[in-house]
């Protein structure tokens, strides 16, 4: 893990502004922020921003680069969260309980943006601009979260990884946007196991019917999917969660 210290990057000219945290805030109140970031850490592949038992005491803003969160099960799985992506806020915890209960761990290489809760607190308190969106971030997480679970609960296993290559798509375009509708996509077939409660083998099998069926293609670490409203109907993603990805 490495930490930065000059020469960091403006605020204003934030390339995953747009979907960060502080996205919508006023110059005044960006200034605000960029004085609380104490510094930018860059992890390599696998390394930990943080385990789970750990004691809060920075937020990150992902700048660079996917972290997956995950939990250790009783029986020694792992059962991964989410993915976080560029513009993401993570490690905010507040309340009585004062350690994380889930890991975050490096799938690519990531740079993200560091601030002292107790300084975000203090802020917060101050600004109902930077309070509301936090606010508002949070309720993304947790409408991202509680689609995970259904996709996880009521789904085929077809649907299943169609809805996580479908969101994840979303999510890396809406940051950046590219010609080719190509992606860099950093998961292993273990990791959509863990993440949709699937075997390596059967997520194989089902990534091989859709490139089959010409639905998505995935090389050198590129996912592109071709033929999305397909793709949408084998999800069984409803208009809504489309509109709210911005796939329709």
């Amino acid at each position: 893990m490495q930490t930065l210290t000059k020469n960091l990057p403006k605020c204003q000219q934030c390339p995953v502004r747009a979907s960060a945290l502080f996205g919508h805030l006023n110059t005044e109140m960006l200034d605000v922020v960029r004085a609380l970031r104490t510094h930018q850490l860059v992890l390599e592949v696998g390394e930990h921003l943080y385990h789970q038992g750990d004691s809060p005491s920075k937020a990150y803003t992902v700048y660079e680069g996917w972290v997956v969160l995950y939990k250790n099960t009783h029986d020694g799985e792992r059962q991964i969260i989410r993915f976080a992506l560029a513009g993401e806020f993570l490690g905010y915890k507040l309340g009585n309980n004062t350690v994380y209960d889930h890991s975050a761990q490096a799938l690519s290489d990531v740079k993200l943006c560091s601030f002292p809760i107790s300084e975000i607190i203090n802020e917060a308190g101050k600004h109902t601009a930077l309070l509301l969106a936090i606010q508002s971030m949070n309720d993304t997480t947790m409408e991202r979260c509680h689609s995970s679970i259904t996709s996880i609960a009521n789904k085929t296993a077809e649907q299943k990884v169609a809805y996580l290559f479908l969101t994840l798509y979303a999510r890396e375009q809406e940051v950046r946007a590219t010609e080719d509708n190509c992606i860099p996509f950093y998961l292993t077939q273990e990791d959509i196991g863990d993440a949709l409660g699937l075997t390596s083998i059967h997520v194989n099998r089902v990534v091989q019917g859709l490139r089959r069926k010409g639905l998505l293609s995935c090389k050198n670490r590129c996912l592109s999917l071709h033929k999305i409203e397909e793709l949408i109907e084998v999800a069984k993603m409803d208009r809504f969660e489309a509109q709210q990805f911005n796939l329709i």
